[in-house]
């Protein structure tokens, strides 16, 4: 399979000046299961934070439609309230806290990797991972079908950020495409 060059990248828009973006599909890298982990591995390294998984711009129907998917699927669930492991609610609205509960939190497992939802907010769907469980191409494989399936459910974007910036999308997946567009970020870096 040829490498990427900067010739070969489509570049994208993007606030960020040291945020050089392409789609892996403009650089013959065929998305999910073809991505190159050798390509995207910097984006693991630790730095002391986790990474987030979004999609914006939910509601509880979108949030009924990942847990309903996520029961199907051939994950491992946790459910915690207050700590305590207990059933998933089946009804999305019940799987936030109410008023002055404790948190909630539905662990996801998948190969090797541990992605946690804390039930913030209905608006947007977020769970968090730590960079370290993603140490090779099976985790990476299984990641990305991860947030297929929760585009999929939603029919939204899903986006994989550093932790708390929303704005700064590493891997993007798109609901009907296979595609997942890498928009390299690299890590934090200090000014030179």
């Amino acid at each position: 399979m040829p490498s990427a060059t900067d010739a070969d990248r489509a570049t994208l828009a993007y606030r960020r000046t040291w945020h050089k973006s392409y789609s892996l599909t403009c650089v013959g890298v065929p998305a999910l299961d073809g991505i190159d982990w050798d390509i995207v591995a910097q984006e693991f390294a630790f730095d002391g934070s986790w990474r987030d998984i979004y999609v914006f711009d939910t509601d509880l129907q979108a949030w009924q439609h990942v847990l309903d998917r996520l029961r199907q699927a051939p994950y491992e669930l946790l459910y915690q309230s207050a700590g305590a492991s207990t059933d998933m609610p089946t009804a999305a609205t019940d799987a936030f806290p109410a008023e002055g509960e404790d948190t909630r939190m539905l662990s996801v497992y998948f190969a090797g990797v541990q992605a946690n939802c804390h039930f913030f907010t209905r608006d947007e769907i977020e769970f968090d991972i730590d960079p370290r469980e993603v140490q090779g191409q099976s985790q990476l494989d299984a990641l990305l079908a991860f947030m297929h399936l929760l585009c999929d459910a939603t029919g939204r974007d899903a986006v994989l950020t550093p932790e708390n910036c929303p704005e700064i999308a590493v891997f993007r997946a798109r609901p009907h495409q296979s595609a997942v567009e890498y928009l390299e970020f690299g890590g934090w870096r200090t000014a030179e």
